[in-house]
């Protein structure tokens, strides 16, 4: 499918046209109804940064989102694997559950600088 259906297809579900452009590939980027700007060529998100640092800080709390999801992915494996434990297996099984939702919750905490400026009220 090609990027103007693409974004044709979001501006269709909600999304808005902006003048921001892909810093990768120069796509136009559409602001969705979550308020991230998406690349519909690119087929991800977007963020835009203010300074080197803030690049720096998105780019590592994007990667922390992935670790995150690993961690999501394997709490349900773990617990798909509990009705075929033994009494032993099943405490390991639910000792790890128990590590592995705290580190999620943990890793939960992160923002990106976007959405903490969609939490904070306006002040004008």
């Amino acid at each position: 499918m090609s990027t103007v259906k693409k974004i044709a297809e979001l501006v269709r579900a909600g999304a808005v046209l902006t003048s921001y452009m892909c810093p990768a590939c120069g796509s136009v980027l559409v602001k969705l109804k979550t308020g991230e700007l998406y690349c519909a060529n690119c087929e991800r998100p977007v963020i835009l940064a203010k300074s080197e640092e803030e690049a720096q800080q998105a780019v590592e709390i994007a990667q922390l989102r992935d670790v995150r999801r690993a961690v999501f992915n394997k709490i349900l494996q773990l617990g798909q694997e509990i009705e075929k434990l033994n009494a032993d297996e099943l405490m390991d099984n639910l000792k790890s559950m128990s590590l592995l939702l705290d580190i999620y919750e943990r890793l939960s905490k992160f923002e990106t600088p976007e959405s903490q400026a969609r939490k904070r009220p306006n002040t004008t």
